[in-house]
């Protein structure tokens, strides 16, 4: 009989520090899904702000004076660029 109640301490202190395992396991988890997500987000609103800005830069740019000189075309090539690398990673 003193077997049985060894075993049956034995399977609840088992039982207890898996439960905790899966848990913490759980939680830390969450939290990296959660920083994944915010990164995204941030990611998104970056892409946003540098298509906004090209397209401000555009449209000072009517005449394209400015991107077809080679710094400042530089540039607008470098935004495009990155925009369209967001494009594809995001």
């Amino acid at each position: 009989m003193d077997i049985h109640i060894y075993i049956y301490i034995l399977f609840c202190v088992i039982i207890t520090i898996v439960g905790f395992t899966t848990w913490n396991i759980l939680r830390k988890y969450e939290n990296a899904t959660d920083s994944l997500l915010e990164s995204e987000d941030k990611l998104i609103d970056i892409k946003r702000s540098l298509a906004g800005t090209l397209d401000k830069m555009k449209e000072i740019d009517r005449k394209q004076m400015f991107e077809s000189d080679d710094d400042v075309g530089q540039i607008f090539k470098q935004l495009k660029d990155l925009i369209d690398e967001l494009d594809r990673g995001v």
